[in-house]
């Protein structure tokens, strides 16, 4: 009796399937859904590294940027309009453009990384430039540089693609500052928000 009461349990314990409570299913798919449009993109690494928050600069750090820290003139990447701006969950601008616009350095550098980022950013270049400075742009369909390429403002570094998690073909471009996150618009021209609509005369 008591070895058939034993077969009995173990032949229960053993259909026993561990779940997920259902709550807590609904729970992770709702968070996941809600970081989906937060538009951030998030850098996994081993071991985990504190990442600083996208910080804005002040007005009087702004203009100390623009007047001395470049020997020359900054340009944009290409020319497009400004679709996603700067902000604390989006360390970057993403400027929209055409399949195939080709995409160039905002100043001269050194590009220190180039390849694929599979955690949202798609095919991007990296680019060291002078006092501190580094550029970042993503969503590339195709990369014609390397690391360790001396480039210019006259190189292309890519062309606009829609790789990585993207709605639509832009380029995701991060300016950091001795490893912090600055507004790109605080020192690059104007960026239309708006389309350019070349049919007007």
């Amino acid at each position: 009796m008591i070895i058939s009461e034993r077969v009995a349990l173990t032949q229960k314990l053993s259909k026993i399937s561990l779940r997920f409570p259902k709550r807590l299913q609904w729970l992770i798919i709702i968070f996941l859904f809600f970081l989906n449009f937060l538009g951030y993109y998030p850098t996994f690494s081993i071991p985990p590294v504190k990442k600083h928050l996208a910080k804005a600069q002040t007005s009087e750090q702004k203009g100390e940027v623009i007047s001395k820290s470049f020997s020359k003139p900054l340009n944009l990447p290409h020319p497009g309009f400004l679709t996603t701006k700067f902000s604390n969950w989006h360390p970057g601008i993403d400027i929209a453009a055409g399949l195939g616009m080709p995409v160039r350095p905002i100043i001269d550098g050194e590009v220190i990384k180039a390849g694929v980022d599979f955690f949202g950013l798609g095919n991007y270049v990296e680019i060291s430039h002078q006092n501190g400075f580094n550029s970042k742009y993503a969503h590339l369909g195709k990369i014609y540089v390397k690391k360790g390429d001396k480039v210019t403002s006259d190189n292309l570094l890519g062309e606009v693609g829609l790789s990585g998690r993207t709605s639509g073909a832009h380029t995701h471009l991060e300016i950091t500052l001795n490893g912090d996150y600055i507004d790109p618009q605080t020192i690059l021209p104007e960026i239309s928000d708006l389309p350019i609509d070349f049919t007007k005369k």
